[in-house]
């Protein structure tokens, strides 16, 4: 394992500077922010240069590094120009990688779009990770290996989500046919075991959002992935749950923590 990271979606309401403190609270190094907003209750951060400031005083003054940045969903009208200040901003802090769903389920256009990311993110060291699930336009791993193997950059590699390689009937097995070095970051949670009971989409997003396991807790095969995970591999832990969704950000980062170390202690 390379590193071990809190993913900005398990304390999505405390927004990145409460990420970083909560994150350096628990006792991780390392952390994904949300830059990029998708819902009104995200905040602004590029572009408001007291917001970047203390992102960046907060970072030096915890110790913290980047790992990932969020989302950068691949959609019909992604606009380009407008990711630009964000990517820029991102490298400036450190960050390794920006997570791509794919939500165009034109495939040569999603492509087209995706590699043109790719392109814009590699002068800045940026890594772009195809994030599959049941929900978007990329519904499986296989979908996602063979979307980035046609994107033919040399920074466009997976991110592999627990929850979605188990929803969509996937297995860690699944990953030892992969080439290793497309496996970057493994979003780690845990939840009850898959059953194919044809739940719908939205059912699968509310899950994936509000419903998630610490690692540890659920029934899913956790130490069968740690043993196939090349050891370049980097873990986040995003495990947003309304189950603690009454704790402090601290305190749900220093669950969050404590539950990862005791899984990977035990592996």
């Amino acid at each position: 394992m390379a590193v071990l990271s809190l993913a900005a979606l398990t304390l999505l309401d405390a927004g990145p500077a409460g990420q970083i403190k909560a994150a350096a609270a628990a006792g991780f190094d390392h952390v994904g922010l949300r830059l990029n907003p998708l819902v009104p209750s995200d905040q602004i951060i590029v572009g408001d240069l007291v917001k970047e400031n203390e992102i960046m005083r907060l970072l030096e003054e915890h110790r913290m590094s980047v790992l990932e940045i969020g989302v950068f969903p691949i959609t019909p009208h992604i606009n380009l120009n407008a990711l630009m200040p964000i990517l820029t901003f991102s490298a400036k802090i450190g960050a390794h990688y920006i997570v791509c769903p794919i939500e165009d389920t034109h495939d040569d256009r999603a492509l087209a779009h995706f590699a043109l990311l790719c392109d814009a993110a590699a002068p800045l060291g940026i890594t772009a990770l195809v994030e599959f699930n049941p929900y978007s336009a990329c519904k499986n791993l296989n979908k996602a290996v063979r979307f980035v193997e046609r994107a033919e950059r040399s920074n466009a590699a997976l991110v592999i989500d627990v929850l979605h390689l188990s929803r969509s009937g996937g297995h860690p097995r699944d990953l030892l046919t992969l080439d290793p070095s497309l496996i970057e970051l493994v979003h780690f949670c845990d939840a009850p075991a898959f059953k194919a009971d044809g739940r719908s989409e939205d059912a699968l997003r509310q899950e994936s959002r509000t419903a998630r396991l610490l690692p540890g807790e659920g029934e899913l095969w956790l130490d069968e992935l740690l043993d196939v995970l090349p050891a370049h591999c980097s873990i986040s832990v995003e495990a947003p749950s309304r189950l603690h969704a009454d704790k402090s950000a601290e305190q749900r980062a220093s669950l969050a923590y404590k539950a990862s170390m005791k899984v990977l202690s035990a592996h």
